[in-house]
């Protein structure tokens, strides 16, 4: 008998925990979506990533001192229609050109010399677009747009 009461009340919290998490993890879904998701791995993983998946991709090249790649990261990045549209179609990566890899790869294959540089490709990494030095949601907006299928696009800007 009393092997039955610890397990109804071992159960009973169990359940109430996963019912802690799972509100916790909509939560974090909801706070995910209005935001660009970018990649957490190593650069050559994400271009891996992009050609296995066959998705398009772009990277913003951006420094910590850099003011307008802050503006960037906080205006636009958190527009929750550029966000809906850049995480549905597009996978995104940043690179942080004071870091060691970061600088490495910018001089041996992009070239970036203005912050923040947007570059956008196609799942094979063929270079399709630049967006360069500061500009805002509505600019960024048709740039993702030009780059995907029309029938994709989702809701037009301030819908």
């Amino acid at each position: 008998m009393r092997y039955l009461l610890f397990f109804i009340v071992l159960s009973f919290q169990l359940c109430v925990r996963a019912q802690d998490s799972t509100v916790i993890a909509q939560d974090t879904v909801a706070v995910i979506k209005d935001t660009v998701i970018f990649a957490g791995q190593d650069f050559e993983a994400f271009r891996k990533q992009a050609r296995f998946e066959n998705k398009p991709y772009f990277i913003v090249f951006g420094a910590s001192w850099c003011a307008p790649c802050h503006r960037i990261k906080n205006e636009i990045f958190t527009n929750s229609q550029i966000a809906a549209l850049a995480n549905h179609n597009y996978l995104a990566y940043y690179m942080d050109l004071e870091s060691f890899d970061g600088a490495e790869i910018n001089s041996k294959l992009y070239k970036v010399s203005q912050l923040p540089t947007v570059i956008f490709f196609d799942p094979k990494s063929v270079e399709e677009d630049r967006a360069i030095g500061v500009f805002d949601g509505y600019y960024f907006f048709r740039k993702l747009r030009a780059h995907i299928p029309p029938t994709q696009w989702g809701p037009d800007w301030g819908e």
